[in-house]
């Protein structure tokens, strides 16, 4: 295994590389031998040329930028993925069949499966949320808050969060009736009890009222998930508390006391699941104005607000980038290993002067209104604002199997706007490299439609119920991240390991579609191989990769990938003994013999081996008899062979074995 993650990627890339290179060779041989039925020297000729060609394209290079576990799979997914002149057969066994096949390109096959896993992980994106809110708030399952009797309007027991501390990108106070506004909340309003209860939009009407309560409105507290009032909610612009009076903007919430006690878990699990904590439509609108700032350039944001956001998304970047494996090296650089969360230091969470010049262009970008392509020769296209909107409000309303779709299919027809056409030079592809951009930003963007007020007021309210003193730290996005990196650490890493896993089972089929071929090539040039090894070595194969517990592990990721990538034959099939007998009356290895099967393979292939036309000889087939000669000398003078003798039955003197041993002998 490598000593390290960069060695490691680059094994996958290289082994990948080979494998796909020789599937794709197998093809050519086959294509090359029929073509030689027939065809011509010259239209063979250009058909090895072109197959030749097509290689050197295929192959990728190794990238010395250095990016995070979830981009290097998206690599080596995209490599693997089977080519389009690749054989298109079947591997079966008992129970899975691959074909070799090419529905969609490799980006748009991705990011359909990655799109899939986002909308089927709600669940398990929302138990990770609760998990870290309650782990940061140190509660045990006995701590308990003060509360009010729902019916007592003299009970001094509040809580006060700012707005500040909950609307971390700024919407609460846009009114989701103007413009484009309602991209930013819930898609339908609701009634209190209905769950989901659209409560990003419950805040903004609470803004709207100062001093009138929610249950003054509703005549009663919010219903949540158990049927009954949990808290209500007040803003207000001062109060006072010890003695000492603050002015802002407030929302008090009241909790209320429960049947089953007040106990801050139970508190937290009945709140969240009345309302929705990520919700797929809004997690599209955050992926799309990530993506191409659209909704950021309808608002007309600020360059200071938007240089934080900026700065928000690098590090949600570089935390996706850490490895939770049992070392101490820390690297920023997005190959981070570290043991434990105390080993990040500020420095972590400081930007470089890279970070800097790319926060700057992305800030020129935004206020020119253009996309930057940096893989497609630093284009930059235009963002159609009203377009986008307009494209993101109909996947709304559409059935959620249609969604997914719907979006491949509105970046699939954005590049044919003849405002992009125009611009983009032939020889790009711009739909690929759309594609390719948005599949990175998935988890990040994740991250961001879970941070809404709605979401972070549950949180903050527990805080404060709890009397932590970090919470009044937080004024704004930045400070937030700066003052919960724990927190932010393990749910990014957290939510990252969910896409990490669901790209390496895609990356793993295609794996078993390469080493599956490839094996039984092997097999097939084994005279003394039996068919059945095929189905125990895929039976194999298939059982591999169930290792990796922890999907933010880096290392054990690599392993389980560079297993799957292992072509080694553990077989119990062996040489009968009688044939092995009978090796005596062979001649050994012949080098002249070794340089016809060479030169009849050639022939079949239809490649020439006999003199140019000019009549000079064909040096390219003496270089390979030469090869063969020196690699034979070689082997004569110093070849050794190696053999384990195992134990041997004794049946004289009461039978047992003897002790397993070693043999010595010569090759030639």
């Amino acid at each position: 295994m490598p000593f390290n993650l960069k060695e490691g990627y680059k094994d996958i890339e290289d082994k990948i590389n080979s494998y796909k290179t020789s599937v794709d060779s197998i093809k050519t041989k086959r294509d090359l031998k029929l073509a030689s039925l027939g065809d011509s020297f010259g239209e063979k000729k250009e058909n090895v040329t072109k197959n030749l060609n097509e290689f050197g394209e295929n192959t990728k290079k190794f990238e010395k930028d250095i990016k995070n576990q979830y981009e290097k799979l998206i690599e080596f997914f995209k490599l693997s993925f089977p080519s389009a002149n690749n054989l298109k057969e079947k591997i079966e066994d008992k129970k899975n069949s691959f074909t070799l096949d090419t529905p969609y390109d490799s980006v748009d096959f991705l990011l359909r499966q990655i799109l899939e896993a986002s909308k089927n992980t709600k669940e398990r994106i929302s138990e990770i949320f609760i998990e870290e809110a309650i782990k940061t708030a140190g509660c045990s399952e006995e701590q308990q808050f003060s509360g009010c009797d729902s019916n007592d309007n003299n009970c001094n027991n509040k809580i006060y969060v700012s707005v500040n501390q909950i609307d971390l990108f700024k919407t609460l106070f846009l009114n989701p009736e103007e413009g484009n506004n309602d991209l930013l909340y819930e898609k339908d309003e609701s009634s209190n009890g209905d769950i989901p209860y659209s409560l990003n939009r419950e805040l903004y009407n609470r803004l709207q009222n100062p001093t009138i309560s929610f249950s003054d409105e509703y005549g009663s507290g919010l219903i949540g998930s158990n049927g009954s009032p949990i808290m209500d909610i007040k803003y207000v612009t001062s109060y006072t508390q010890g003695g000492n009076t603050f002015f802002g903007d407030f929302f008090e919430i009241t909790l209320y006391n429960r049947i089953t006690g007040n106990g801050i878990s139970d508190f937290l699990y009945d709140y969240y699941k009345t309302i929705e904590i990520f919700n797929f439509d809004d997690f599209l609108v955050t992926l799309m104005n990530s993506f191409s700032n659209f909704l950021d350039i309808d608002l007309n944001l600020t360059t200071n607000e938007k240089s934080k956001r900026s700065k928000f998304e690098i590090i949600l970047q570089r935390i996706l980038g850490i490895c939770f494996d049992n070392t101490n090296e820390i690297d920023v650089a997005g190959t981070s290993k570290l043991s434990e969360l105390d080993h990040l230091d500020q420095s972590f969470f400081e930007l470089t002067d890279v970070d800097l010049r790319n926060i700057e262009n992305d800030l020129e970008n935004f206020k020119q209104g253009v996309i930057e392509f940096v893989d497609c020769d630093n284009i930059k296209l235009p963002v159609d604002v009203n377009t986008t909107a307009e494209s993101v409000r109909f996947i709304r309303d559409l059935p959620p199997q249609k969604k997914i779709d719907e979006f491949v299919s509105n970046i699939n027809n954005s590049v044919n706007d003849p405002d992009y056409t125009s611009s983009i030079p032939n020889n790009l592809n711009i739909n690929l490299s759309i594609k390719d951009d948005i599949l990175k930003i998935v988890p990040k963007s994740i991250v961001s439609s879970i941070l809404s007020p709605k979401v972070l007021l549950g949180f903050m309210t527990v805080l404060k119920a709890v009397e932590s003193e970090v919470v009044d730290n937080i004024e704004d996005l930045n400070s937030f991240m700066d003052n919960m990196k724990s927190f932010m650490v393990n749910i990014i890493s957290k939510i990252g390991a969910i896409f990490i896993e669901e790209i390496f089972e895609l990356l793993k089929k295609n794996i078993k579609q390469l080493v599956s071929l490839i094996l039984r090539e092997i097999v097939k040039e084994s005279a003394n191989a039996k068919i059945v090894i095929v189905t125990t070595i895929l039976n194999i194969l298939l059982q591999l990769a169930s290792f990796a517990v922890d999907w933010r592990k880096c290392k054990s990721v690599v392993d389980e990938i560079l297993n799957l990538l292992s072509l080694s034959i553990n077989t119990p099939s062996r040489i009968p003994t009688f044939a092995l007998a009978s090796s005596t009356v062979l001649g050994g290895y012949s080098p002249t013999r070794a340089t016809t099967n060479i030169i009849e393979g050639l022939q079949s292939l239809g490649l020439p081996t006999g003199d140019l036309p000019s009549g000079a000889p064909n040096v390219s087939i003496a270089a390979i008899s030469e090869q063969i000669s020196g690699s034979y000398q070689e082997q004569l003078a110093n070849g050794k062979t190696e053999v384990f003798i195992p134990p041997l039955a004794v049946l004289a003197l009461g039978g047992g074995s003897t002790l397993p041993g070693r043999g010595v002998g010569k090759s030639y």
